[in-house]
């Protein structure tokens, strides 16, 4: 017997919303590497072009996988922990409430709140020897940030799309 469920092709939005992400990283790298040698706030400009598409593609996407989420779940969905433990179809077997997310969502929402507070130490720092510290940490911290979301967004897009394509059961 199949099973089928028609869902979101969330992959579109998820490869944009990767991409942009990417973006925002690699633009943090060139504006580091650009304050190390004595700036320029057009790099800011810059950040913000591109983090304003990123977020919007980020919350499309979002809002998809967990419609995905709640028809795959049959149950409430509002966090990415509990849009990944729908979405997996290795605990497709086990209670809503015994399934388990991901290890590393913890340490994606840690990394990107530590970015944040760097950033508004950096912007606090701005004519003075520490804040090209913050602004280096800021990126270490977006590179690590902009890795984990992207490897989230095709974990998740992947796994929803499993149960989208109908599966042959083996047995």
């Amino acid at each position: 017997m199949d099973t089928y469920i028609d869902l979101k092709d969330v992959r579109v939005i998820g490869y944009v919303t990767m991409g942009l992400i990417a973006l925002v990283a690699v633009e943090s790298i060139w504006g580091t590497v650009n304050d190390w040698q004595g700036g320029s706030s057009s790099w800011s400009f810059l950040a913000i072009v591109l983090i304003l598409p990123a977020a919007v593609a980020s919350v499309l996407w979002f809002r998809g996988v967990t419609h995905n989420a709640e028809a795959i779940a049959l149950h409430g969905v509002r966090t990415v922990s509990q849009v990944w433990k729908a979405s997996d179809p290795a605990q497709r077997e086990a209670p809503f409430e015994k399934r388990v997310a991901s290890p590393l969502i913890k340490p994606w929402q840690y990394a990107f709140l530590a970015m944040v507070l760097c950033d508004v130490f950096e912007s606090m720092l701005l004519d003075t020897p520490l804040y090209v510290v913050f602004s280096t940490l800021s990126t270490l911290l977006a590179i690590g940030a902009a890795a984990l979301a992207c490897y989230l967004v095709f974990r998740i897009s992947l796994m929803q799309q499993r149960f989208a394509v109908p599966q042959r059961k083996r047995g």
